[in-house]
């Protein structure tokens, strides 16, 4: 016969499995919930992802001198553009970084130059490297190559590596 007393020591047994089994289920997930976010937090915040934001140059390549602005994105994408963009009409640079030690990373970027009536006539390379200062200040060179419209068959049109220095851009 079945009675309130025993339904109640029979729901218990059922409930305390009940209850080890989510435990058991949650745990596992749980943990790997904290291993993701640690493995985020390591690349959002470790030294991988120093450079990551968006920068402030200046460069000095001897006769000229100008600004530009960069970007270096998760996952290596570099991107930038320069106060002389109009003057010498060329496109964005578009490319991709690495990190190479500590404080060292290197870029390589392409962008098109364009004859006064908008076409392509050649496609630009820019080798940098560049070396944290500090986790808002940088310092680095580059070379810049002419190639043809394919990126392909580039000569140094850098007799010697401009100068590069840049500031982070902090949200304000």
């Amino acid at each position: 016969m079945i009675t309130e007393r025993n339904m109640t020591s029979t729901r218990r047994p059922v409930s305390l499995l009940r209850t080890l089994t989510i435990l058991a289920l949650a745990v596992p997930i749980l943990h790997s919930t904290a291993m993701a976010q640690a493995g985020l937090h390591e690349s959002v915040g470790g030294p991988a992802s120093a450079i990551e934001g968006s920068w402030i140059f200046s460069i000095d390549n001897g006769p000229i001198s100008f600004t530009a602005l960069a970007s270096f994105s998760a996952g290596g994408v570099f991107s930038g553009t320069g106060s002389q963009d109009r003057v010498n009409p060329i496109s964005t640079l578009m490319g991709t970084w690495k990190r190479t030690g500590p404080n060292g990373f290197d870029s390589t970027a392409y962008f098109f130059a364009f004859d006064p009536a908008g076409n392509a006539v050649a496609m630009l390379k820019a080798n940098q490297i560049f070396h944290l200062n500090s986790r808002n200040e940088l310092v680095g060179a580059g070379l810049v190559f002419s190639c043809d419209l394919q990126g392909e068959n580039c000569v140094s049109l850098s007799p010697q590596p401009s100068k590069v220095t840049g500031k982070r851009i902090v949200v304000e």
